[in-house]
């Protein structure tokens, strides 16, 4: 117990150590505010349940997804007739050795090329948004992870956001890199309209969008068995 001096009246009042929230004076029947929010429970280590198949398998499925998106801000997603490669920040041309990188900003407002700029500054924005998003998912497992084990404390508002966001982090990576990949296809298409080459995605854009797609499934095993 903790004695405290009401804040209308003066006189004394006994609370519990860890007492939290508004409470009524006994003496002068005003109500005041005291203690502090209480941090997020958790269960003690011995207590807590092995981890399972499914949550194990949507760890990985994420951390792998950070990875490889990460990996993809700087290398080819899509490849043209063997000497062109499209990345989320422009092409890089290859040919009899010579290589040379074009960004995106370089096409505005060159006719048809224009499609093409709009269409890849797009590419871009959303690959950096799927990026933040992915990362974002990954830091509230880690969080719950510690929480869990208890070698973390957070409030419990954050605690929520962290739970309750990791379905909306999940899907848009998935989202942003396949709208991302549909869109510069589009422009591509417009410009070259095949005559060099079709546009085919890499092995990486390929293995990206598996995982990408197998994590989303796998945060929606995760919540069924919650």
């Amino acid at each position: 117990m903790v004695e405290i001096l009401c804040p209308h009246c003066e006189e004394e009042i006994e609370l519990d150590d860890d007492a939290y929230g508004e409470f009524e004076c006994p003496h002068c029947e005003e109500e005041f505010e005291w203690g502090e929010e209480p941090k997020a429970k958790v269960k003690a280590k011995s207590d807590s349940e092995p981890m399972s198949g499914i949550v194990a398998l949507s760890h990985a499925l994420h951390g792998a997804g950070a990875l490889m998106l990460i990996i993809g801000l700087f290398v080819s997603w899509i490849t043209i007739g063997g000497f062109l490669e499209i990345t989320p920040f422009g092409m890089r041309i290859s040919l009899f050795g010579y290589g040379e990188s074009i960004g995106w900003f370089t096409f505005l407002g060159e006719g048809e090329g224009s499609i093409l700029a709009i269409t890849g500054i797009l590419f871009m924005i959303l690959t950096i948004v799927a990026v933040i998003s992915q990362i974002i998912n990954v830091a509230f497992r880690v969080m719950l992870h510690m929480m869990e084990s208890d070698s973390l404390e957070i409030s419990m508002k954050m605690a929520y956001r962290a739970y309750n966001y990791r379905w909306h982090t999940s899907l848009i990576p998935l989202v942003c890199a396949g709208l991302g990949y549909v869109l510069i296809m589009v422009g591509i298409l417009s410009l070259t309209a095949g005559e060099d080459g079709f546009p085919w995605p890499n092995f990486f854009t390929i293995a990206l969008v598996g995982i990408l797609g197998g994590q989303f499934y796998m945060i929606n095993q995760e919540l069924r068995n919650e």
